[in-house]
């Protein structure tokens, strides 16, 4: 298949077919060697190496704490309670619903919702609902985090836990083999248009990156920004998920970790850019959770869940949820959302924490509700260990997964640029404030606007550049009043010596706004008013970036679950997470810390036995998942099992084997072979006038499937020479 830096080509010679060249078409004699060899190399096109920057927030190994959101409850009324009677409960304590889940009550039989208030503790409105007849519940309205730390590097050879050959990752050399068996599982699967959905509960998904755009779900039922809700679900403009953070319809990420997450599961593969996703043809649904890009309120969450479960039984193919997030206290409604995701058919991956905690006795949710669609995710090293910041469990947590030195993609509004401010022939040297717009020039007058309050701005700046001066305003207000008065670009000079690095706090249309040193802004003041430029050009390369975490586990595990999915459609949550689970790598480093003792392996999920035959070609062909001889040949072609799968011919008949047949191409010298092919195959033909030398000629290789046949026309042949022709089969 296609990877990033080229192509990995595992060239088997498979029953071979030749003929000799003739002045008619024919049907070739099938000739079978003796032995079929089998040879492994990879092939790359030119290398291309991009450039990394590592800019992100760690979070380390935060102590667990059970925090909530001061004077919320998430309430749920007794089952005998109607919607009317809950409201009227709440009114008798001067409270109201500030958000009812109405899809999860009405799967539950029950009416829940979020009770908000800034005038009374929680801890207060626990005690009275909970002597209130009509509630069953009240409960805290939980913080949870997302999970992760940093660092900086380059592409596939960098994905150790797709493929690890022992390289360095990050600085960190891996052991050839400790990966999930990422190239072998996709040489394995199913041709399908079988279009698989997971929903990244978390800080959002910046949908415009490159890596990530093509492979962002999109609501069929819902034309984007039209304010308008077209699809009648309850949810305006849901055109890519939705932001149940701040009630709007944009999931752009609030932070990095979101995008970084979906990066793992889905990020588009074969496109010559970037990184690859374990599912690299799954779709990522964006449910933002998250303001800060850091905390999410479990009220959110479970806003979110029920969101993924209404949209699965309308018919979108939702079959995984990543939670990559996690924290104190237990919560009934969270848990019946997820139960509802269950029942639905999606499978819930929780990230198990990063505490380096025994989840056993020390309680981390979601991951520790332990529900029949659950799967709880450690994180593993290079080298197969566990994690030194993972949190475990033998009997509550699952697996491990790769989870240390992951590279995955980054926010656009995050990544590096080049920026400056220049007058004349000087330009100063500036840094780009986070959310910033960006430009590849702005010439225009720049003009001194002081401290950036409303009044500082002359009406000259329209149309121009202003130059603010840091002060007691943040820097979102003075570039919003800078975008009031009209400029079209903002240069804020420090207050101290040195430069600094500010923020916009959050992604929005805002104008380039770059910072300079107070010696540069002072010296470009005193120049004023003067033409100058404005610089603020993001560097593409800077996209990646390598992270630390249980949350970077888990989505590995989601990809998993999707591949699984694509490969067996059929199966329920429980044969899902069974096929998933049983078939992990069982790894010393693991022993009694997780509950199968393994790593994932995707290369098993889809041949279990490990023959060489995926068990759904099984399935199709002999009735059963296992078990069938890879050697035999049950249709007495010459073929075997393995051939015939490797050829993507029918085992069972006869007629069906990989052959080519030839013409003459008239008015030329040409000659044209033609064999059936199969997509996601590629082949190579090639050429000899004199069997036993050899095949000699190369006519062409690295030849894409073009389904159901494929031509090469040999424009050099020999006059009067007899010719032989083979297909060997690449995958």
């Amino acid at each position: 298949m296609n990877q990033d830096q080229g192509r990995f080509v595992v060239t088997r010679l498979v029953a071979a077919r030749l003929f000799c060249s003739c002045a008619k078409k024919f049907q070739i004699p099938r000739i079978v060697p003796r032995t079929q060899f089998w040879s492994f190399w990879i092939w790359t096109t030119t290398a291309i190496f991009v450039p990394l920057s590592g800019v992100a927030w760690a979070a380390p190994g935060r102590p667990l704490a059970t925090e909530y959101v001061e004077g919320d409850v998430i309430v749920t009324f007794k089952d005998s309670v109607n919607l009317g009677a809950g409201r009227q409960a709440l009114g008798a304590h001067s409270l109201e619903l500030a958000r009812h889940f109405a899809f999860l009550s009405e799967k539950r039989g029950r009416h829940c919702g979020l009770v908000r208030t800034p005038s009374r503790t929680t801890a207060d409105l626990i005690a009275e609902l909970s002597r209130d007849p009509a509630i069953a519940t009240a409960e805290p309205n939980y913080v949870r985090w997302v999970s992760a730390h940093p660092p900086n590097d380059p592409l596939f050879p960098q994905l150790w836990g797709l493929q690890n050959t022992g390289q360095s990752a990050n600085g960190t050399a891996g052991t050839s083999g400790d990966d999930i068996g990422f190239v072998p599982a996709w040489s394995l699967a199913r041709p399908t248009t079988n279009q698989v959905v997971v929903a990244v509960v978390d800080t959002g998904v910046d949908y415009t990156h490159p890596d990530l755009a093509a492979n962002m779900w999109t609501n069929p039922g819902e034309i984007p920004n039209n304010s308008i809700d077209d699809d009648g679900n309850g949810y305006v403009d849901d055109f890519f998920g939705y932001d149940f953070a701040g009630n709007v319809a944009d999931p752009q990420d609030s932070g990095f970790h979101g995008t970084h997450v979906s990066g793992t599961i889905a990020a588009v593969g074969n496109n010559l850019l970037g990184v690859i996703g374990v599912d690299y043809q799954a779709r990522i649904m964006a449910l933002k959770v998250s303001n800060d890009g850091s905390t999410i309120l479990t009220s959110a969450e479970i806003e979110a869940l029920q969101y993924a479960t209404m949209m699965k039984g309308r018919g979108i193919n939702i079959v995984a949820i990543n939670a990559s997030f996690g924290g104190g206290g237990s919560n009934s409604t969270e848990v019946a959302a997820i139960q509802a995701a269950g029942n639905a058919g999606i499978v819930f991956c929780a990230a198990a924490g990063n505490n380096s905690a025994n989840n056993d006795t020390t309680r981390f949710y979601p991951a520790s509700y332990r529900l029949s669609n659950m799967i709880v995710v450690a994180a593993t090293d290079q080298n197969d260990a566990l994690a030194s910041f993972s949190d475990y469990g033998a009997a509550t947590v699952d697996l491990g997964a790769p989870g240390v030195n992951i590279l995955s993609t980054k926010p656009m509004s995050l990544a590096g640029t080049t920026a400056y401010a220049q007058v004349g022939a000087t330009a100063y040297s500036a840094n780009a404030l986070t959310y910033s717009g960006t430009t590849t020039g702005i010439t225009a007058t720049i003009y001194y606007c002081g401290p950036g309050y409303p009044t500082n701005f002359p009406t000259a700046v329209s149309n121009n550049i202003a130059l603010i001066s840091r002060g007691t305003l943040t820097f979102a207000t003075k570039v919003a009043n800078a975008m009031a008065a009209g400029a079209q670009a903002a240069v804020i000079y420090n207050n101290t010596n040195g430069n600094f690095s500010g923020t916009l706090q959050n992604p929005g249309n805002w104008i380039p706004a770059v910072s300079l040193s107070q010696a540069d802004g002072l010296t470009l003041q005193a120049l004023l008013p003067a033409t100058g430029t404005v610089v603020n050009s993001s560097d593409p390369t800077q996209i990646y970036q390598f992270l630390d975490g249980t949350s970077m586990a888990t989505p590995h595990v989601v990809g998993a679950v999707a591949f699984a999915a694509m490969n067996f459609p059929s199966e329920t949550v429980a044969q899902r997470i069974q096929r998933i689970l049983t078939n992990v790598d069982v790894v010393p480093g693991l022993n009694g810390l997780v509950r199968t003792g393994g790593r994932l392996n995707l290369q098993r999920i889809v041949d279990t036995d490990g023959n060489g035959l995926p068990d759904w070609w099984e399935q199709m062909y002999f009735g059963h998942l296992t078990g069938t001889d890879p050697n035999a040949d049950p249709d007495h072609d010459g073929a075997s099992n393995l051939a015939e799968w490797l050829a993507g011919t029918n085992p069972t008949n006869a007629t069906s084997y990989l052959q080519l047949t030839g013409a003459t191409t008239p008015g030329t010298n040409g000659f044209t072979v033609q064999w059936p092919s199969v997509a996601g195959r590629f082949y190579r033909v090639e050429r000899s006038t004199n069997l036993l030398t050899g095949f000699d000629t190369l006519i062409q290789t690295n030849i894409a499937a073009t389904p159901p046949t494929n031509t090469v026309v040999d424009a050099a042949i020999l006059q009067g020479n007899a010719q032989f022709y083979r297909i060997e089969l690449e995958q």
